[in-house]
């Protein structure tokens, strides 16, 4: 199972979260800030498996933002 990584923006507060997943689910997430968003360091981040349940469950909070640039 290959992990996918992604940046997340919280439609409410615009706050940043990097997303691990795996087969489509979230496997782990950690914030960032808007200034250290590169797609390069997706895969290196310190992802935290205790918040997955939570963004999953509100993935429709999110939208999916591009890591060269962050609006």
């Amino acid at each position: 199972m290959a992990s996918v990584y992604e940046y997340w923006q919280h439609r409410a507060t615009g706050d940043i979260w990097a997303v691990k997943l795996n087969d489509g689910r979230v496997v782990g997430v950690t914030e960032i800030r808007r200034d250290d968003v590169h797609r390069e360091l997706l895969p290196y981040l310190p992802y935290r498996a205790t918040d997955a349940a939570q963004f999953e469950k509100s993935r429709a909070d999110f939208r999916s933002v591009d890591g060269r640039k962050v609006a």
